[in-house]
């Protein structure tokens, strides 16, 4: 439990200590709660709101507004679209809503093909535009405020990674797990065990079933906190901090009753070349990584997630060919439990 209320006190030594201790977790598994981030609750219970009026609807409106219409990975993804998980076994009991930085259609990246960046698709639902939007918004501030921190703590210039996230192909998803008549186990799975591939994640969620690898490759519970929020680090963080922060390997535990949580993935710019950036405090503890740009790394484990996207790279359809599907490297170190 961290109070990054602190990062946004005047007093700079108040703001150094609270980015230690966030960092100082960072360093061990990757996974906090934080609390006293200042979204309040009534944004938060009418983003939920939204979801279950969305997700409430019959299919065939719901697929009005499916992912595979988008040119940039944008709409409702159905159960149907199911990722290639080792232990996550039989239908998929969720669905989900996939939305990022709304760019017009004349964006130039947009029109030149990227897969990752143009407009949104809004749901033809009263409030689901300015209230996710204002989310997102929120989102972005206490992800700004955790990239300051890491700055800090880890001895980077101001600004470091500012310049780096300002058109980013950060994700927000609506997540609905279905109920079902399954006897909830620690093996039966609604998600199965992966990092993040972003930066990190900010996630809220209201009921239990996320599961994290600890640092002896147990999986253990780690439920709901009122007023927090979920904070991991992801595998672009990892590999920037030359392996100092640690992506948090984690699943999610199907316990048979309805749910909903909402994640944000906050990345970097799609063209940002992401590897070890030098330390100096930690400079005996960093590792070597090989660079990768951040959309690249995103957009080929999402060919991985989303079989319409590997429907279009099969036939060619997909703009930026060299990104490949392939696995994450950054995901070795639960390669021995699955």
């Amino acid at each position: 439990m961290v109070d990054v209320g602190g990062l946004y006190d005047r007093n700079p030594s108040v703001q150094r200590s609270t980015a230690a201790q966030i960092c100082d977790i960072a360093m061990q598994n990757g996974f906090l709660y934080l609390y006293n981030h200042m979204v309040s609750k009534a944004l938060t219970d009418a983003v939920y709101e939204q979801a279950q009026f969305f997700f409430n609807k019959d299919i065939a409106e719901k697929n009005r507004y499916y992912i595979g219409h988008s040119r940039n990975h944008r709409g409702y993804v159905p159960i149907t679209e199911k990722g290639d998980y080792a232990d996550e076994q039989g239908p998929r009991r969720y669905e989900a809503f996939d939305m990022g930085m709304d760019l017009p259609a004349d964006d130039p990246d947009h029109v030149n093909g990227n897969p990752l960046l143009g407009p949104n698709v809004w749901p033809d639902q009263p409030g689901f535009r300015y209230i996710l939007g204002r989310y997102v918004k929120e989102m972005n501030r206490v992800s700004q405020a955790m990239f300051r921190a890491f700055e800090m703590s880890l001895g980077l210039p101001r600004r470091f990674f500012r310049k780096q996230i300002n058109k980013p192909v950060s994700q927000l998803r609506l997540l609905h797990y279905l109920q079902n008549d399954r006897i909830p186990s620690d093996t039966d799975v609604n998600m199965g065990a992966h990092t993040d591939y972003e930066c990190f994640t900010i996630l809220h969620s209201r009921k239990p079933s996320l599961q994290i690898l600890d640092l002896d490759s147990n999986w253990v519970d780690a439920p709901p906190i009122d007023n927090t929020f979920y904070f991991n680090i992801g595998d672009m963080m990892e590999a920037w901090s030359g392996g100092l922060l640690v992506a948090t390997p984690h699943r999610v535990i199907n316990q048979g009753e309805e749910r909903f949580s909402v994640p944000f993935f906050a990345a970097t710019n799609y063209d940002t070349v992401v590897a070890p950036v030098d330390c100096p405090k930690f400079r005996h503890k960093q590792k070597h990584y090989e660079p990768v740009l951040g959309g690249e790394h995103l957009l080929s484990q999402l060919l991985r997630d989303f079989p319409y996207l590997r429907r279009r790279y099969e036939a060619g359809l997909l703009e930026f060919p060299d990104v490949q599907p392939g696995p994450n490297p950054f995901e070795e170190r639960m390669r021995s439990y699955l």
